[in-house]
């Protein structure tokens, strides 16, 4: 790396301090009384990095903390002085992070600072809907958290990470960990779904319904096609919503399991992307100006144990069969499989063949052709769900939705 190269990426990580600064301080500058906001949170990650940037040259580590020490008691004496009552610690410990986070960017990693940045940010944003969680969440709810907390940090740690069974394809340690990492996607929609109820518009629903369930979220709104006069667009546009969601959710998982097939996949993913966003700002285009609420998205807990369970045991069996439909019939078995899997579930094919991928059974093109599949099933299966329960208004334009996604995949597959 040349001298010009060194400095431009130095500078880079000097500019994404400020980033991660001025992101947190804008939350932080929405509060009366507050004694930190944008340019002080600013100057704190800049403050961070100038410390990482110190400890790069001299090798030391004193900067970083004798900084951090004068920023924090800076802001104790700012709150001392302060006429607000209640102490501002949330501000005190988001600036610390803020400090850290701009630090840890001479570390050598640049994406988990920008990642967390983020995170911090919403959970500072959202401070009314999290106060108010424990009220909106039930007593299974919290059972079903603590459930999925032993599942991931105690019975994940302890399981064999050993192959059994004819095959050699089961592994008890990864098929719990795809067990956490699909429930926790869910998990994601679902808490979302409960901190924002009441509140969500549209395109929110949408989206969250498709991290927490694309299957739910279609018959809901099917059903509530039937009874709410003129919803039929904005029933459409929240299906096609969470079905362009389950196209990133597959590339965060392919991503996550198998990175190397995530470059073979990213055409068809991409190029059904694509097509869903125009299709649904024709949806926007076409929907009526309605101003009453949405109705509420109900969905079950994804972190139950039975729905955990019942996972683990269908990615098992889903694993076998396409092992023996390989082995038996060739790649022809492996698609019927992805096609019968596929109708209820997308994400249990999508795993099993990643993982068939990864031990050597199939080949890159077969297990993208795979999941390819089982995505068109699962279009099928929703249009069935739509056929049977929803208003005939709502057939046309959800129809319309799923045959640009299909295009979409096709156009992608085709051209690259």
């Amino acid at each position: 790396m040349n001298e010009y190269e060194l400095g431009l990426s130095q500078f880079l990580l000097f500019a994404q301090s400020l980033g991660i600064g001025f992101l947190i301080g804008l939350e932080r500058e929405r509060h009366e009384g507050k004694i930190a906001g944008v340019r002080t949170f600013t100057l704190i990650a800049l403050a961070g990095s100038i410390s990482g940037f110190i400890g790069v040259l001299t090798g030391g580590t004193t900067a970083p903390w004798i900084l951090l020490t004068l920023i924090v008691a800076s802001l104790l004496v700012a709150q001392f002085k302060s006429r607000v009552e209640e102490p501002d610690t949330t501000t005190v410990l988001a600036a610390i992070l803020a400090f850290l986070l701009g630090y840890i960017l001479w570390l050598g990693h640049t994406f988990f600072p920008a990642a967390l940045t983020i995170a911090v940010t919403a959970v500072l944003y959202f401070r009314e809907e999290l106060r108010d969680l424990p009220r909106r969440l039930s007593r299974q709810d919290i059972t079903s958290f603590f459930q999925f907390a032993a599942v991931a940090f105690i019975l994940l740690p302890i399981l064999p990470d050993k192959t059994y069974g004819p095959y050699d394809v089961i592994n008890p340690y990864q098929v719990g960990w795809l067990v956490v990492l699909i429930s926790g996607l869910s998990l994601a929609g679902y808490v979302a779904l409960r901190l924002l109820r009441g509140r969500s518009g549209l395109v929110v629903v949408g989206l969250l319904g498709g991290l927490a369930s694309t299957t739910a979220t279609t018959l809901v709104y099917s059903r509530h096609s039937k009874h709410i006069p003129h919803f039929a667009h904005s029933a459409a546009t929240i299906i096609l919503l969470s079905h362009l969601v389950l196209f990133a959710r597959i590339a965060v998982v392919v991503t996550i399991v198998e990175y190397q097939l995530l470059r073979s996949m990213l055409p068809w993913l991409i190029g059904g992307l694509v097509a869903g966003v125009l299709c649904l700002f024709w949806l926007l285009w076409r929907r009526e100006n309605q101003q009453q609420p949405l109705p509420e998205l109900t969905v079950s807990n994804p972190t139950e144990l039975k729905t955990a369970l019942g996972f683990a045991i269908g990615f098992s069996l889903v694993l076998l069969l396409s092992a023996w439909m390989h082995d038996v019939f060739a790649n022809a078995g492996g698609y019927v499989i992805a096609f019968l899997s596929g109708l209820t579930d997308v994400d249990a094919i999508t795993v099993a063949n990643l993982k068939l991928f990864s031990v050597g059974s199939i080949d890159a093109a077969t297990a993208g052709n795979a999941v390819v599949i089982a995505f068109v099933a699962n279009l099928l299966f929703k249009l069935g769900i739509v056929f049977t329960v929803a208003d005939r208004s709502l057939w046309s334009p959800v129809i319309i939705g799923f045959t640009v996604l299909l295009m979409g995949v096709l156009a992608g597959l085709w051209l690259f």
